[in-house]
């Protein structure tokens, strides 16, 4: 009977030990756990305090569908963006994203220039229909002082404008076009003004200048600009500068 008692002792110790070590193998370890979804998981970064001492912080990630497009987010302000609301909305070819900059140039244009043009011009930041279908592609600026709807036809509302395209300010150059332009309603503003030989001032710069648009290249470099488009000249010389500030001087009404 002893005997009997002692095999079934040693008996359960063996089995209770294997139990042990079965349950042991088939546990899986806390740290291994993993819990996320296929557009939002979150990231484990480990840091060393202890040779024995671990500590986990998760920072949320974003990732796209295809897995290709990756935002690591973080609490942020998004300032609002200021959008235009005014009558241009309704113009066609009217592109806005750079009107209050637009806004802001017209408002530094050279005292001279800005006196003849002030409240009498409407700066529209745009791309002018009619003249992306003329030439192909949106010009950066352009010079409408019949008012031309994109079919050709005349008395848009948007009669004496002068428009500057969002190419303009990609490329950087919106102030010399926008001087550019401003040259042609000078141009246009003063055709009655007259020279001391009572001719037509304007008719005399498209002749001593070469045209109408070498003449509105001559007043952005006047006026401290470079861009020139028609001019092939170079810098304006001496007495180019006098004939210009003479024109301004007789034909402005500032």
């Amino acid at each position: 009977m002893n005997n009997k008692y002692i095999f079934s002792f040693v008996f359960l110790v063996i089995l209770t030990a294997v139990s042990l070590l079965f349950f042991n193998i088939q546990t899986p370890n806390s740290e291994d756990l993993y819990q996320g979804s296929d557009e939002e998981i979150s990231v484990k970064t480990t840091t060393t305090l202890a040779p024995t001492t671990t500590t986990t912080t998760t920072v949320p990630v974003n990732i796209s569908e295809d897995e290709e497009s990756l935002q690591i987010v973080e609490d942020e302000d998004v300032d609002e963006q200021l959008l235009y609301d005014g009558p241009y909305l309704s113009f066609a070819g009217f592109e806005g994203s750079n009107q209050r900059l637009l806004d802001e140039l017209v408002a530094a244009l050279p005292a001279e220039l800005k006196a003849v043009v002030k409240n009498k011009i409407l700066f529209i930041n745009g791309c002018h229909q009619y003249a992306l279908s003329v030439v192909s592609r949106c010009p950066y600026g352009v010079w409408d002082s019949s008012g031309t709807y994109p079919d050709g036809t005349k008395g848009a509302e948007w009669t004496l404008s002068i428009w500057i395209s969002d190419r303009a300010f990609t490329a950087g150059e919106q102030r010399d076009v926008l001087i550019h332009e401003s040259a042609h309603a000078l141009s246009y503003l003063t055709r009655n003004c007259n020279t001391e030989n009572n001719t037509s001032f304007r008719k005399d710069a498209w002749d001593y200048f070469g045209s109408e648009e070498q003449f509105a290249d001559a007043l952005v470099l006047y006026f401290g600009g470079s861009y020139n488009h028609y001019r092939l000249s170079g810098d304006l010389t001496n007495e180019e500068t006098n004939y210009i500030s003479n024109y301004i001087a007789t034909c402005s009404e500032g």
